[in-house]
């Protein structure tokens, strides 16, 4: 089994909740984003907490990085965006497969167009496609801050991530569109949305006065091909760092004591 958390830090110095987390979830892979704090520090702090020596990959960005207790051996940077806004690996999870592993933190809608979001992910689908290529399997995960919900078009798009929220579509591998074969993701975080769901009803929550709010927004995903998608066995947002709670007295993320995003766990077996 291996155990993966992701979670945007909102630049706050929160190496101690990393820590409390990676002790309560045995995480062997914590990948982060908005992390201004030293690389030194964070490995620090989650190998003093749980007994296990945590690094931090090589290959990863100025605030977009991958920890992990994992030998360095089984991980080799192979990509990264001109802006940092994803990152490429190659992981061998120990006594596992080779995997191929994306960091991502997409641009905030703040700062960004419907038309610009669609070409960020249709940039991403390609360097996903073409590392695919060049190692020659599709064992792909993409995890991170993707700064849209999992049924915007982004991630739906044929010609962008084209994730779906089913699995056995998923496994069709790809769907035909005017003549031209496009390759199918498993999004398995459409099953963390709402509150008719365990744990919060999202992973960041904004009430803000325009027309169209959904108040919670499930913007931390994890994306994968449909090679991986039968050996993942949990995913979940969560909601305390194992100590102490990730929400205010109302219910949303505590930004003011931690992030305004909640973190993101999952695993898979083999």
């Amino acid at each position: 089994m291996i155990t993966f958390l992701f979670w945007n830090l909102k630049s706050q110095p929160l190496r101690e909740r990393l820590a409390r987390l990676a002790v309560a979830h045995s995480v062997d892979v914590l990948v982060v984003a908005e992390c201004d704090m030293q690389s030194a520090a964070v490995s620090r702090a989650l190998s003093e907490a749980t007994g296990s020596a945590y690094r931090v990959v090589p290959g990863s960005g100025n605030a977009l990085r991958v920890f992990t207790r994992t030998p360095l051996a089984n991980w080799r940077p192979l990509f990264t965006d001109t802006l940092e806004a994803w990152l490429g690996f190659r992981f061998r999870v120990p006594n596992g497969p080779e995997l191929l592993v994306f960091a991502v933190h997409m641009w905030s809608k703040l700062r960004t167009t419907e038309p610009d979001r669609m070409q960020d992910a249709k940039e991403l689908a390609e360097d996903v496609r073409q590392l695919e290529a060049q190692e020659g399997h599709s064992r792909t995960l993409v995890v991170g801050d993707f700064n849209v919900n999992p049924f915007e078009v982004p991630l739906v798009w044929s010609s962008g991530l084209h994730a779906v929220p089913d699995r056995r579509a998923a496994e069709r591998e790809a769907r035909t569109i005017h003549a031209r074969e496009y390759a199918l993701m498993y999004n398995p975080t459409w099953g963390v949305m709402g509150d008719r769901t365990p744990g919060p009803s999202g992973t960041y929550y904004r009430a803000a006065s325009e027309s169209a709010n959904y108040f919670w927004n499930t913007y931390d995903q994890v994306l994968m091909r449909p090679a991986l998608a039968g050996h993942l066995t949990e995913l979940r947002v969560l909601d305390s760092d194992g100590t102490e709670t990730l929400l205010t007295a109302s219910g949303i993320p505590d930004a003011a004591n931690g992030s305004d995003h909640l973190p993101l766990l999952f695993r898979f077996d083999w």
